[in-house]
């Protein structure tokens, strides 16, 4: 009886605890897969892909704003907070999605957007009428004088941060574009609407939540201007100290009250997902934890995506990865990130050579890892011309500067294979497929013999082997990276040679002598099964990773299985005594 009471904990306690080890791979729906030929991806082309999403082996998607929208800011400004836009679907086509994910066992998150509605939502029409019950529902202040604004601020999409509305004769805030007005922290009735609305899609049976822009929920009471950084500099976003705009006391509030309801939720035995966006020093990103008792809330941890340069060497990846590692605490989970929606793709950022490598790193360290979709392929930046560009943060600075700020490049479509459109629609794509598409696809890499995608795809069947290994980091020099996962009985060794220049490491491990690659970045002398003698040196050609094991080939996979195996068995014993 104790030891089927044991069992029975243990699975439960796999079931709450998914997340901590979970890669979750983002879609931007726009751009996955369209299946009505109209130019933008939706729910149906997303669930026309779950098998390659199983195939690729990850435990969760998280998908971009889907819900009710003018997209003025393509879903960051919605229209109704528990609907999903006709563009997309609607609700039965959602539905669908999340039941054939979780036929694969694949986690869904929903990108929650609490900072601001669209200026089209009903809530903000009837608080310009000062309708009873929405007169306080956003953020308005009177004019100054000569009606001037209302104080310094400014959005993060350049300009001031208040608009004036002439049918209410106020200001309202905006934090990031005119169309996307800021919610009212500071009145319950704000506050309750977006509870209801988490546990609107909990009750739908997401597995939780991409939390977008959470450091901007809650301004200062008393309005006061932002000091500038550089008094001589003109007045813009990143200039201003931002005190009286971001990570207010009452934001952290509003969270633990997600929070609670997640794990009021979770009583069901299923775990949830909480990740905060909130880009933010350090000290600042920690307070975004959710506490002891409610680990599954964290802010994304965005160091080592910033880390990510052509000029980034192995001591910089070592601090930048040790830096949050010491700093968490003691109850909680890593996570890490190295591109998005939102940040031009690795392979443009550091240069297709690195790829793998990054791939590597991302999936070898402990934690969480987010994938950004076509990140397990390389896909690189599209350029885009002036007229071609669509994104509100390009075509707000204008021509001259559209190409610093604009995030087209890293949003176009996913490059299913060398057909029309990369296969990802038979009409016109709303932003332009990248020209390398016809090499650079699914189908190309899934033939190849050796590509990002089949690495990427080695990647996820080892996290399922080192979940609990211990870590260790460190550097050979200045170039080359060196992590190393740890257990008892076994050791899986990551070799990352960031330098332009042939690498020769030395390593000296007398329990492990001779070592096996598992697996190898496309551009290494290196295959898999390949014996390695760690005293006679490895040699690292320029921009290359392996990840060698201390078992040879196919030892890991009997070992995987006979796991699985044994599983399999308690489960069956489990259900044979429950049914005596």
């Amino acid at each position: 009886r104790l030891w089927l009471v044991l069992c029975l904990v243990t699975a439960s306690l796999a079931q709450q605890d998914w997340w901590r080890t979970a890669v979750v791979y983002q879609i931007y729906p726009r751009s996955f897969m369209d299946s009505n030929n109209d130019g933008v991806g939706d729910l149906k082309g997303i669930t026309s892909k779950v098998n390659y999403l199983s195939e690729l082996g990850v435990n969760a998607v998280w998908l971009s704003p889907i819900f009710t929208s003018p997209m003025a800011d393509f879903g960051y400004d919605i229209s109704n907070f528990t609907n999903v836009d006709p563009i997309f679907g609607n609700l039965d086509d959602l539905q669908e999605l999340i039941t054939q994910l979780k036929a694969v066992d694949i986690k869904i998150l929903l990108d929650f957007v609490p900072n601001h509605s669209s200026n089209e939502h009903i809530w903000f029409q009837n608080s310009v009428r000062k309708v009873a019950g929405y007169e306080d529902f956003y953020v308005w202040r009177n004019a100054g004088t000569n009606n001037a604004t209302p104080n310094n601020w400014q959005s993060v999409f350049s300009g001031s941060a208040w608009e004036w509305n002439s049918v209410r004769q106020q200001y309202y805030l905006h934090q990031f574009v005119i169309g996307q007005p800021d919610l009212n922290y500071r009145n319950p009735a704000v506050r309750k609407a977006m509870n209801d609305t988490v546990q609107f899609w909990l009750d739908r049976g997401v597995d939780g939540f991409r939390v977008d822009a959470v450091r901007h929920l809650a301004e200062d009471e008393n309005f006061a201007d932002e000091a500038k950084i550089n008094p001589n500099d003109s007045l813009y976003y990143d200039n201003l100290v931002h005190d009286k705009t971001a990570n207010q006391n009452l934001t952290f509030e509003v969270i633990a009250g997600w929070s609670e309801l997640i794990k009021n939720k979770n009583a069901d035995g299923k775990g949830r997902l909480m990740l905060l966006e909130a880009y933010n020093a350090i000290e600042i990103m920690l307070r975004y934890y959710g506490g002891a008792d409610a680990p599954f809330t964290m802010p994304f941890n965005f160091y080592l995506l910033g880390a990510m340069s052509q000029s980034m060497t192995a001591a910089d990846l070592q601090t930048t990865i040790n830096t949050w590692l010491n700093n968490l605490p003691s109850y909680a989970v890593a996570n890490w990130v190295v591109g998005n929606h939102d940040n031009f793709r690795i392979g443009s950022r550091v240069g297709e050579e690195l790829v793998d490598g990054v791939n590597m790193l991302l999936t070898f360290l402990p934690g969480i890892a987010v994938t950004y979709q076509g990140e397990e392929l390389g896909m690189t930046d599209t350029y885009l011309t002036w007229e071609e560009t669509k994104d509100p943060s390009g075509l707000l600075v204008g021509r001259d500067n559209y190409e610093a700020k604009s995030r087209d490049p890293e949003r176009t479509p996913m490059q299913w294979d060398d057909t029309l459109n990369a296969g990802f629609t038979n009409g016109t794509p709303w932003l332009p497929v990248n020209p390398n598409y016809w090499w650079l696809n699914v189908v190309a890499q899934k033939a190849d013999e050796r590509s990002h995608l089949k690495v990427y795809k080695s990647l996820m069947q080892l996290r399922k082997i080192i979940t609990t290994y211990d870590t260790s980091i460190s550097t050979i020099g200045n170039n080359v990276l060196l992590i190393q996962r740890t257990s008892s009985s076994d050791k899986y060794t990551l070799l990352f040679n960031l330098a332009s220049s042939e690498e020769s490491v030395v390593l000296t491990d007398s329990q492990y002598p001779t070592m096996y690659v598992y697996t190898s970045s496309i551009n290494s002398e290196h295959n898999t099964g390949d014996q390695v003698t760690l005293s006679a040196g490895i040699q690292m050609r320029p921009k290359s990773a392996v990840i060698l094991q201390t078992t040879p080939p196919g030892a890991e996979a009997a070992a995987a299985t006979f796991r699985v195996a044994s599983s399999a068995l308690i489960v069956a014993i489990i259900l044979s005594l429950l049914l005596k």
